[in-house]
């Protein structure tokens, strides 16, 4: 995917950084929270835009930011949607990814090669969310923030590292991509073929 056509085609044409958000297409209200927060933290900024989709049960987001004075309707750097239709555009438009850490979210991260922040949902099997997150965290790919762990504050200060630095979001992205594993389909077929 390439970053500078996938921003045109949703209409961004600056560098200016963008984050982008989600937690599924039923939404994740904890996800929903905290970005809730921290778009009304740094919405006036002007440091990134932000790109989110709250699901179908995170109808009551649009209403929260204008309740903390964001004005999600006529603010430029503002996308806040029910549902991302061009998942495709906006990871590759993004530079820092929020998200829950299923095994499909993960593997599209890679692909792309984008520093995230991970917040494993815990109401999985056996914590697999937080072991599929630490396998970014362990090569400096990803920040892990653990639902328990998660507040305002703890977010707002791990975004604020990525986006004041760069080369740490250029350096995280690398190590992403470098875990990806894009010809799954050819090794597969490999495989049947040798079987033949």
């Amino acid at each position: 995917a390439d970053r500078d056509f996938a921003r045109a085609e949703l209409g961004v044409t600056d560098d200016t950084p963008i984050v982008f958000s989600f937690g599924g297409s039923l939404g994740a209200k904890t996800i929903n929270t905290a970005m809730v927060d921290l778009i009304a933290s740094l919405h006036e900024s002007g440091k990134c835009k932000f790109i989110h989709g709250y699901g179908q049960y995170g109808k009551w987001v649009p209403d929260a930011m204008r309740e903390k004075g964001v004005d999600v309707d006529n603010n430029k750097n503002i996308d806040v949607r029910e549902y991302i239709y061009d998942m495709d555009k906006c990871l590759a438009a993004a530079d820092i990814i929020i998200s829950r850490s299923g095994a499909s979210t993960l593997s599209e991260i890679e692909a792309v090669g984008r520093a995230s922040v991970l917040i494993p949902s815990p109401n999985v099997a056996e914590n697999h969310q937080y072991h599929n997150a630490m396998t970014l965290v362990n090569v400096n790919a990803a920040r892990v923030i653990e639902e328990k762990d998660l507040t305002r504050e703890k977010l707002l200060d791990t975004v604020n590292e990525l986006l004041d630095n760069k080369a740490l979001r250029d350096e995280m992205g690398a190590n992403a991509n470098r875990l990806s594993i894009i010809d799954a389909g050819d090794r597969i077929a490999e495989i049947i073929v040798s079987l033949v």
